[in-house]
């Protein structure tokens, strides 16, 4: 049998053009120097990090196993799993070009996270001043996280797969909680790879998916590229899902707010690994500010959920039609937000009180900072591209602005 050529389109770089000797492989030179000379400024590093107090690897360890609960949790999205409409219809694309097609995005999107989280567990470990078995454990914590992630990623979506990220993260805290060493984490490590297994004889290639799958997929990738081409991140805030159980029949501003929270209810997952992740970095890492763990998780926890705000403030009609002022909308909108982050606070304080450790008292002004940020971000006017350089990336930037800025402040006074 005689397998169809790869066609690709004319004039496309391989590998992001890295290896084009322009721009790209200017900023990819410059990013790989600037991550390696890390490891040459370890002391500096652990200052910066540990401060002079003594390094808490079982807490090191939760943070790695949350980091790597965080990547695996991004490789299940799929975004990978794409196509453009033009190369289907018109470049006749075999079914082996397909598959082959998606699994290399794949072995891309998965060797990215893998060395990322790998990078950050290792400048830990590193500055830490880790024995060898300290790096074996965190070696096999990455390595068999990595697996276990490759392994459901490449698989079609598997009834409660999300679930899976949690367990790993809450296993770490476990870890961290009970001072456990090398070993139960080896022994972790273990038991992730069995599951890695038994997961990857379940279920069907994701390579094997049909046209409507690939060009969803095309139509959000399109639609991140237009965020970073256009200088707009409130482009890629997601859509809301139907609910059912909340009717709209009568809009008001507080049922819009609701709908727009409960329609992305998947989010709930990424806030509880970030809170695994700022109670154990609070504990890994103490010489951080607990205001800065607190101001960017809080923020990066209520971005996702101020996508209902945005939809409605980039649409006037939307508003006109609903009849309420743009100044009770964010009202509404910052009450409805204010809960969330009060309910992720307090996951936050049972975190740290699991894990020992007590959060500042001003720490916590962190929160309604984060609200009004996330506010400011997706409550602004369109974008004015008559200006460019500064004003252009000033108006991007609008939002986290205030919670950079907020943060400093709160730094001073504490």
């Amino acid at each position: 049998m005689t397998l169809a050529a790869r066609k690709r389109v004319p004039g496309r770089q391989r590998f992001a053009g890295i290896f084009s000797g322009d721009t790209a492989t200017f900023i990819a030179l410059f990013a790989g120097g600037l991550l390696v000379t890390a490891f040459y400024r370890l002391e500096w590093w652990h200052n910066f990090l540990f401060g002079r107090s003594t390094t808490d690897f079982p807490a090191a360890y939760g943070l790695i196993a949350a980091a790597c609960a965080m990547g695996w949790r991004g490789l299940l999205r799929r975004g990978f799993v794409w196509a453009e409409p033009a190369q289907l219809t018109w470049m006749d694309f075999a079914s082996v070009d397909r598959r082959r097609v998606v699994a290399g995005r794949l072995w891309a999107s998965w060797t990215g996270v893998t060395v990322t989280v790998g990078y950050l567990g290792a400048l830990v470990v590193a500055a830490g001043r880790g024995l060898d078995e300290t790096w074996a454990a965190a070696a096999a914590l990455v390595g068999a996280s990595a697996l276990l992630a490759m392994a459901t990623a490449r698989r079609t979506r598997l009834p409660g797969e999300t679930a899976g990220p949690l367990v790993l993260a809450v296993a770490g805290l476990l870890v961290a909680a009970d001072g456990l060493g090398p070993r139960p984490v080896e022994v972790l490590a273990g038991v992730l790879l069995a599951a890695a297994l038994v997961t990857a004889f379940t279920g069907d290639s994701v390579s094997h998916a049909g046209r409507l799958t690939l060009v969803e997929g095309w139509n959000g990738r399109l639609l991140r590229a237009m965020a970073v081409t256009f200088v707009d991140p409130m482009l890629i805030l997601p859509e809301a899902r139907p609910v059912g159980w909340l009717s709209l029949r009568h809009p008001t501003a507080l049922r819009l707010a609701l709908a727009g929270v409960a329609g992305r209810s998947r989010y709930f997952g990424s806030a509880l690994l970030i809170t695994i992740m700022v109670g154990a970095g609070r504990v890994a890492l103490p010489a951080l500010p607990g205001v800065v763990l607190l101001s960017l998780g809080a923020f990066a926890v209520l971005m996702p959920f101020g996508g209902g705000l945005g939809e409605l403030w980039r649409n006037a009609g939307r508003r006109r039609w609903l009849g309420t002022p743009d100044r009770e909308l964010i009202v509404v909108h910052g009450l409805v937000f204010a809960g969330l982050v009060a309910v992720w606070g307090v996951l936050l304080a049972l975190v740290a009180l699991w894990l020992g450790v007590v959060v500042p008292g001003s720490s916590w002004l962190a929160l309604p900072l984060a609200v009004l940020a996330v506010l400011r971000a997706v409550a602004r006017p369109p974008i004015n591209y008559s200006v460019s350089g500064g004003g252009l990336m000033g108006q991007a930037l609008r939002g986290p602005d205030v919670l950079v800025g907020g943060t400093l402040v709160l730094l001073l006074l504490g």
